[in-house]
């Protein structure tokens, strides 16, 4: 067997893995999207059990990113990449069989320490085994699998949502999924390159990122991350929930809106995977943020106006649903896939899991502040507050990153 033919054969299986493990965790959150009506009524959540039920994964998420990040720059990406999945798919069973909320919380805590410990290695691990031309589509193709996970359990929650307990159907789906992806993940490479640069020790990680080039780095990731996830984090938690205001619909109808509406982000996030390396990372991140900030906007000033979007006219819920439609675009083709990409491309080998880490804690902490403002203003000012919210802070990530990303560069080092 040639050694090309052993490297792409690698370079494939990586990539699969990638993308599977990606497409679960996109999965689960549209699993816990479809599912979140219904268990409002089941478990008679305040806004504020609501806030803390969405922000449990995320502060999971918080803990497997800068754990796993670390711990990925001293023991190995493979390592961390099977560990991972097998706490999320345990959790996710568990989640599926949780008799109380507290039991349910705690469940999808874990759950979010799988999937934030994912994103920290995964990326990294992409970025060092991909050829430096192609890397950034690859990635993107990567995330790209996220847009099939997430559409995929808003079918599976349309179809049995309808019964007593089949929110718990699509949530047990998901950890079924895990199980094969921790054997197929056994047989992974390790980064030869990771092999090849690693420090000696964590004292050597922590005196690289104190390095002034590393610190504005991860600083200039963390924010845009941050940014970004706000909206996206809330979005993805919320839609069914939105658009059952919109619609006044019930919740299996709402699930299948929901489906229409992110079947957009598919030809978005494709774009991305053959503009990337054409056009740069740059221009898709900066219109990205921009032209969902003014969606977001849009979008919330209708829901101010609208006293009560489920009596408007027909053609108000038309432009209500086009202006989700372009929010959900934009972010699938911009900042969605770049700001990942960025950050796993920017740190060098020795650091580059644990600053990646770090700029997806902060996203993940966006994504808490995103969901917990969002339950919040929509409680006492209607969803229209809550969605200027995810406007304003998505405007935020554009002027960060007009400031902050180089004009034709990847910025790899």
């Amino acid at each position: 067997m040639s050694p090309i033919y052993q490297r792409d054969r690698s370079r494939l299986g990586a990539l699969f893995g990638a993308g599977a493990g990606i497409f679960i965790g996109a999965y689960d959150a549209g699993a816990i999207s479809v599912a979140l009506p219904r268990l409002v009524h089941v478990w008679h959540l305040s806004a504020l059990g609501v806030a803390i039920l969405g922000s449990a994964p995320l502060l999971g998420m918080v803990v497997g990113s800068l754990g796993a990040g670390f711990y990925a720059d001293r023991w190995g990406r493979r390592t961390l990449l099977i560990v991972d999945f097998f706490a999320f798919g345990v959790a996710a069973l568990g989640s599926a069989a949780a008799p109380n909320l507290f039991w349910f919380v705690g469940s999808r805590w874990v759950i979010g320490i799988g999937i934030g410990a994912d994103y920290a290695v995964v990326f990294p691990y992409l970025a060092e085994l991909m050829d430096q031309e192609t890397r950034g589509k690859m990635m993107a193709l990567t995330m790209w699998m996220a847009n099939f996970g997430m559409v995929s359990a808003y079918i599976l929650g349309a179809l049995v949502i309808k019964t007593e307990y089949g929110w718990r159907i699509p949530l047990a789906v998901g950890g079924l999924l895990a199980a094969p992806l921790v054997v197929f993940r056994q047989a992974l490479p390790e980064s030869r390159l990771w092999l090849k640069m690693r420090g000696d020790s964590g004292k050597d990680i922590w005196h690289t990122l104190r390095q002034r080039r590393v610190i504005t780095t991860v600083a200039a990731s963390s924010a845009n991350w941050f940014s970004y996830q706000v909206s996206d984090q809330g979005l993805s938690l919320f839609l069914p929930t939105l658009l059952m205001g919109v619609f006044g619909s019930t919740v299996a109808s709402a699930a299948w809106h929901s489906i229409l509406v992110k079947l957009i982000t598919i030809p978005a996030a494709t774009a991305t995977v053959f503009l990337i390396d054409r056009w740069g990372r740059r221009p898709l991140q900066i219109f990205g943020f921009l032209g969902r900030a003014v969606a977001l906007m849009a979008l919330g000033t209708i829901f101010l106006v609208l006293v009560h979007p489920a009596g408007a006219s027909g053609a108000w819920k038309d432009i209500m649903v086009a202006l989700l439609v372009v929010a959900y675009a934009l972010g699938a083709m911009g900042p969605d896939k770049t700001t990942v990409i960025i950050s796993a491309e920017q740190l060098q080998t020795a650091i580059r899991s644990t600053g990646q880490g770090i700029a997806e804690a902060s996203g993940r902490l966006g994504g808490m502040v995103g969901v917990g403002g969002y339950s919040l203003l929509a409680f006492h000012w209607g969803p229209g507050a809550g969605l200027w919210f995810f406007g304003v802070m998505t405007l935020v990530g554009y002027g960060v990153s007009s400031r902050t990303l180089q004009r034709g560069s990847a910025g790899a080092l």
